[in-house]
């Protein structure tokens, strides 16, 4: 199994053809016609976002490789408002935020066109907040903003087959006037997805909560809480509010309620391998560790473990200062100890998006996006040093994916 998410303005996606070029050598008996050329092969897939809100255009395309110093729209397709991506079996899935709900699923052609399969509408949501693929046939969304729901699709043919009950969850607090599921994260047949109440844009209580679903009854089992930290919220990124470790344990960060004029600080928390409750014996305070409020977690294949701090918790929008106010931090969560700011990476706008990808055995690649540019860096993991890979100038870039990883 594997599972996908997208985040709240978040979620597209490209299917990619990868025609194998038959080399060898060649002879009079059996000429290649002058006028075909071997199909290309599309290995990533790059969203950017241009315009201001509420008028904004996602352009999504794919590339061969990254092998330039700077990227337009000149090739891209266009989809109405901001939206982010994420990748299943070659394919990219796009939500834009607005409603209705919709989902878009992109393949490529041999010519490098992107290409728009089909697409799934939810009237009365504004956008898919998280996107786990169980199989190629069967797949699960979360939806946010006016009907709160989890649906059940078939990814191939984009065509919703049933919907998992959240009674449950909901009358857990019935005060609460809006109810978020960020990101999910699959073990041992069960479903863990972030639940997030709130009244009147403000958590209910400073405690934070998953749901545990079970993946052969599709139904929810139990929904599970921690008090040391809150707001379980997603992260700056799809998949960036929950982890897995090599081991099976399970991490899920909360941003924290102090913004709120609560008491939990942003932290994360541990589900055990085997286990279905948070540890009570692990617990990170990321916003003491750090110095300052956190937001998501991404895991590296090489166990290195990465968040988003905030600068200027005051302005953790960037509404007030019209400035970047987020730094990407790598965290020892084993260790619960922080080791800093990435080197040579500048401060991001984390309201834009903030992407890790595993590059190379030896690589990283982070986007940023400040009032000068809008670029991606790549990240020596033997060095500890940075350098820019390129720059787009067709807008910040909130989608980057590996078609072949």
């Amino acid at each position: 199994m594997k599972r996908q998410f997208l985040k709240k303005i978040t979620a597209l996606f490209f299917y990619t053809f990868l025609m194998l070029a038959i080399m060898g050598c060649s002879d009079n008996d059996s000429p290649n016609p002058e006028n075909e050329t071997d199909p290309v092969a599309i290995n990533f897939g790059l969203t950017t976002v241009s315009g201001a809100w509420p008028n904004q255009t996602s352009y999504i395309q794919g590339v061969t490789d990254l092998d330039f110093s700077t990227i337009g729209n000149e090739k891209a397709l266009e989809l109405t408002g901001s939206a982010g991506t994420v990748s299943y079996k070659g394919a990219l899935y796009a939500s834009p935020f607005g409603a209705p709900a919709t989902l878009v699923k992109y393949s490529f052609n041999d010519d490098e066109d992107t290409v728009e399969e089909e697409r799934i509408v939810v009237p009365g949501a504004n956008t898919f907040s998280t996107i786990y693929f169980e199989s190629e046939t069967v797949a699960y969304g979360s939806l946010a903003g006016g009907i709160s729901k989890l649906i059940i699709f078939n990814p191939t043919t984009m065509r919703i087959t049933d919907e998992v009950s959240l009674t449950s969850v909901t009358s857990r607090f019935p005060e609460a006037t809006r109810t978020y599921y960020l990101d999910m994260m699959e073990r041992d047949e069960k479903l863990f997805m972030g639940v997030h109440y709130e009244n009147n844009f403000v958590p209910v209580n400073d405690s934070a909560y998953v749901a545990v679903i079970d993946l052969n009854n599709r139904a929810v089992e139990k929904v599970i809480a921690d008090h040391r930290t809150g707001m379980v919220f997603g992260g700056q990124a799809a998949n960036a509010g929950m982890i897995k470790a090599s081991n099976g344990d399970i991490y899920v960060q909360g941003l924290g309620t102090t913004m709120n004029d609560g008491n939990s600080p942003s932290g994360l928390l541990k589900i055990p391998n085997g286990q279905t409750s948070f540890d009570p014996d692990y617990f990170m305070d990321m916003q003491d560790t750090t110095g300052n409020v956190c937001y998501g977690i991404y895991q590296m294949p090489n166990g290195r473990a990465f968040t988003s701090r905030v600068e200027d918790a005051s302005d953790f929008y960037e509404f007030a200062t019209g400035q970047p106010q987020f730094k990407y931090f790598e965290i020892d969560i084993e260790n619960k100890s922080s080791l800093g700011a990435v080197p040579g990476l500048p401060t991001t706008y984390g309201s834009r998006r903030m992407i890790i990808l595993p590059y190379t055995d030896q690589k990283l690649l982070f986007t940023t996006a400040t009032n000068d540019e809008n670029a991606v860096f790549s990240f020596d993991i033997a060095s500890n040093t940075s350098s820019k890979l390129f720059t787009s100038t067709g807008g910040y870039i909130t989608g980057l994916e590996d078609l072949n990883p």
